[in-house]
């Protein structure tokens, strides 16, 4: 499939499912970029960072989108998105590799909800893009096959909960596996 048609593909799957909207319920959130690549839906590929092992990040050594917090400068989610990826993965996005957003998700820590939610936006890019990652921040970035996510021979748990083995401790769970799914589910 040619590159732009395949791109109007992934749009269109991302944009099947209306997405869920918690910006009415919760002030605070963060956003966070799924970035797909490949030229079918056999070898598409999305690309996670494992957080670097931090005693003030929540979220310390989990497998993550790359992302963080709206600043009050930023003008929308891209420009949050955009310039959270620049400074952790040193990755540039543009408005034209967007393709939408996924589900809302209220984040969660030890159980209990917290007062914030993430936006995952949906980024496709057909181009190599050279990485500068951030050492306070990520410890590495690399990409997934879409049918290794789906695969159920790296099915798992982790502290009872769904999980996936991506061959790197720790696997893939929590909210990133709750993000993940949606994704699966709207391409797959």
């Amino acid at each position: 499939m040619k590159t732009l048609a395949f791109r109007t593909f992934l749009e269109e799957k991302i944009a099947s499912l209306p997405a869920t909207d918690l910006s009415d319920k919760l002030d605070s959130k963060a956003c966070v970029a799924a970035i797909l690549r490949g030229h079918s839906i056999e070898d598409l590929e999305v690309g996670f960072i494992r957080r670097a092992i931090s005693p003030t990040d929540k979220w310390s050594g989990q497998i993550a989108f790359p992302g963080g917090r709206k600043e009050e400068a930023d003008e929308d989610d891209f420009a949050t998105t955009a310039r959270e990826v620049r400074e952790e993965i040193g990755m540039t996005l543009t408005r034209h590799d967007l393709l939408g957003h996924l589900h809302d998700v209220q984040a969660r820590k030890a159980g209990g909800l917290m007062n914030f939610f993430i936006r995952p936006l949906v980024f496709y890019i057909d181009r190599e893009e050279p990485l500068l990652l951030d050492p306070a921040e990520v410890d590495e970035f690399f990409w997934i096959r879409l049918s290794h996510l789906r695969d159920d021979q790296f099915k798992t748990t982790v502290e009872g909960f769904p999980a996936i083995q991506l061959h790197r401790d720790p696997p893939l769970w929590g909210l990133t596996y709750l993000m993940t799914t949606d994704l699966l589910g709207r391409l797959i």
